[in-house]
């Protein structure tokens, strides 16, 4: 349901895309955590799975099995392929490099979304919103420092799972047009897991208790992120959520840090207030615009 009264449902899209990021952040950290001893398969595999137990509440919500047929069934097979190569790359690639520079080449995102909003989406990019994606994307560089940044083979499969990634949050977009949320979810979750179970057997590791909680947590945490940043592409368009991605370097730091020992550069805080301030100026112009339409709607 779209938000009524003064706020927008911009505003919305982007509340969601802010907790959604901060959950896959969480589930970030777990997969490079769990990676050394589980294949990317059998981590996507928990991740998928386990999150069908949220999806299915959505999807009985909106009334059941019946709703989940898709209007767009090739649509969604190319949204889910995208998707499935998207989360195998960085799954194969966090336990492997340090968080925060995968992080760093990851942010090539959203100007991979604003550049294919324009032709997928019909979407029209003000100088504002390329100007705060630039910024954005300015910060992360600083912050990263770039002559620091070792570029190799998992650069190259990090920057292949970021376009699969900025592809398939497009497609979703496309595909909300024409299926519901709960169709886009479900359908992912069913073939992904499918497909990560099969990858998955040939060199599965059976958990111990402990690792089993770990592995669920991860699935919930995953499952859950996916529903609100699954609304969020549908409430908002893709150049107003991109922007915020970049705030993802905040929790990539603090999480490298306290949980891996990754000391940050100095240049993460040169680099941290233009980041911040590239997401809060775009809020601050959907809010304006938002106000602009009320008093629009009230003339």
């Amino acid at each position: 349901m779209l938000m009524s009264g003064p706020i927008h449902a911009s505003l919305l899209g982007i509340y969601c895309k802010l907790g959604s990021l901060v959950l896959f952040c969480t589930m970030d950290a777990m997969v490079k955590m769990l990676g050394g001893v589980y294949g990317p398969f059998q981590l996507m595999l928990f991740r998928n799975a386990v999150a069908m137990v949220p999806i299915a509440i959505i999807v009985w919500r909106a009334g059941g099995l019946r709703v989940v047929r898709s209007n767009r069934p090739w649509l969604q097979a190319a949204r889910i392929l995208v998707g499935i190569g998207s989360t195998a790359g960085f799954f194969y690639v966090f336990p492997r490099m340090p968080l925060v520079d995968a992080y760093a080449i990851s942010f090539a995102a959203p100007l991979f979304m604003v550049a294919l909003s324009v032709p997928m989406l019909g979407e029209q990019v003000g100088w504002r919103r390329w100007t705060a994606v630039a910024v954005g994307f300015v910060g992360v560089i600083a912050m990263l420092d770039p002559l620091g940044i070792s570029f190799h083979a998992m650069s190259l499969v990090v920057l292949g799972a970021t376009f699969c990634y900025s592809l398939s949050t497009v497609l979703v977009r496309v595909v909300s047009r024409h299926d519901s949320d709960a169709t886009t979810l479900f359908w992912f979750a069913v073939v992904s897991s499918t497909v990560s179970l099969g990858a998955a057997v040939p060199e599965w590791v059976w958990p111990p208790a402990i690792d089993w909680l770990w592995l669920i947590m991860l699935g919930l945490l995953g499952g859950v992120a996916q529903i609100l940043v699954t609304r969020a592409w549908r409430l908002a368009p893709a150049a107003v959520l991109a922007p915020f991605d970049y705030a993802g370097i905040v929790l990539a730091v603090a999480y490298g840090y306290l949980w891996f020992h990754e000391e940050p550069s100095w240049t993460v805080w040169l680099g941290l207030p233009l980041v911040i301030g590239s997401g809060l100026y775009i809020l601050y112009r959907e809010r304006i615009r938002a106000r602009g339409r009320a008093v629009g709607k009230a003339a």
